[in-house]
């Protein structure tokens, strides 16, 4: 069986349907539980762990979220759009990183002349954030 989203083949019995369509268990996942860059709760269950766990700045985080944090730290501030090429990403791998990354208070996002920007989070940005800066 295949899946009608991601195109992958689907195990024998792994199946989800979700509106019509055949699903892998990840899209179908998609579906119900897009990430969520803005998500309070989510920001502070991921500093008390990181916390209670002793970890600072890239600890914890997967090779792929390290890589992307170094890159928007060398180049930044970057587009969405450059780190998805850098990294060959689809939107929504980009998406559960840089959830985690913005979660751990590592990056964020902001609007510079209409066009989402990401940079590291700093000293410059503490204060400064507004509902759109996410």
């Amino acid at each position: 069986m295949i899946c009608n989203k991601c195109n992958n083949e689907i195990p024998e019995g792994e199946q989800c349907m979700h509106r019509g369509q055949i699903l892998c268990e990840d899209c179908y996942l998609e579906y119900l539980e897009p990430p969520r860059t803005c998500d309070v709760a989510a920001v502070h269950g991921a500093k008390m762990s990181r916390k209670l766990a002793g970890q600072d700045g890239t600890d914890g985080l997967t090779e792929t979220q390290k890589n992307i944090y170094n890159y928007i730290k060398d180049e930044g501030p970057v587009t969405v759009e450059q780190i998805m090429s850098k990294f060959n990403l689809s939107k929504i791998q980009y998406e559960r990183n840089f959830a985690v990354l913005r979660h751990c208070e590592l990056a964020h996002g902001f609007r510079k002349n209409g066009k989402v920007m990401i940079k590291i989070w700093g000293k410059d940005t503490l204060g400064s954030m507004h509902l759109t800066d996410c």
